[in-house]
């Protein structure tokens, strides 16, 4: 028997505290705010990627397998790498939360 708990999932969506801007090659998340721990924040291509995912809710999960098929490495790392930055957005307030 599958309990509901075991069915709840949480997804994530990119807060509306910052904006990402691509300036002269260079991914960069910019604090809207002055409230904030750092105002500008460097992106690999790779969180630039995952930023525009984020633009509408998604579980860690649905990110991992969009970053394996874009950048062709494994289900495991690319999970790793997400949840990596999950932690960091939401540790700058970047990041929205719900349970589904």
């Amino acid at each position: 028997m599958v309990s509901l708990t075991s069915m709840i999932e949480k997804q994530y969506r990119r807060g509306e505290r910052h904006v990402y801007r691509n300036i002269a090659g260079e991914h960069l998340l910019i604090a809207l705010h002055r409230d904030t721990v750092a105002p500008m924040f460097a992106f690999t291509p790779t969180a630039a990627f995952l930023w525009n995912r984020l633009a509408a809710w998604s579980t860690n999960a649905r990110l991992a397998e969009q970053v394996a098929e874009q950048f062709e490495v494994s289900l495991d790392q690319a999970a790793q790498d997400v949840a990596g930055f999950l932690e960091q957005l939401s540790g700058i307030g970047a990041l929205e939360t719900r349970e589904s």
